[in-house]
């Protein structure tokens, strides 16, 4: 299994549209086998470009905290499982995914809560 999470530090990036770099983590037998980082440099906020780029790596699943509505569909309609809510070492919440522990939050870009998801001007004030 492969999976990608937005990285910054060797933690989860929790706003995906302002990650600089993607950990693409190869899973075997619920272990981390193999971690590769790949620079999205100058793809920041475009949604076809980095849904394009994740799918080239042939992963399975992309894990994140907060993501926008528009980049969801992008990484869907490529046919990619996208979990959301994360948060973390990379590695810990990757063997927690693999695992099946990992608990998720359904947010986009950690803006509010539950079922109201707003977004005025098409960004997230952290």
């Amino acid at each position: 299994m492969k999976i990608a999470i937005p990285a910054r530090n060797g933690q989860v990036n929790e706003h995906f549209g302002t990650t600089q770099e993607f950990a693409v983590i190869e899973l075997e037998n619920g272990k981390v086998k193999h971690t590769k980082l790949i620079s999205n440099e100058g793809l920041q906020h475009n949604h076809g470009g980095i849904a394009n780029m994740l799918k080239n790596e042939k992963i399975d699943a992309i894990i994140c905290g907060g993501i926008g509505g528009h980049m969801i569909q992008a990484l869907q309609q490529l046919g990619l499982k996208v979990v959301t809510g994360a948060a973390g070492p990379l590695e810990k919440v990757a063997e927690a995914y693999a695992a099946g522990t990992l608990v998720t939050r359904p947010v986009q870009c950690g803006c509010g809560g539950g079922h109201h998801h707003h977004h005025h001007g098409g960004g997230c004030h952290h």
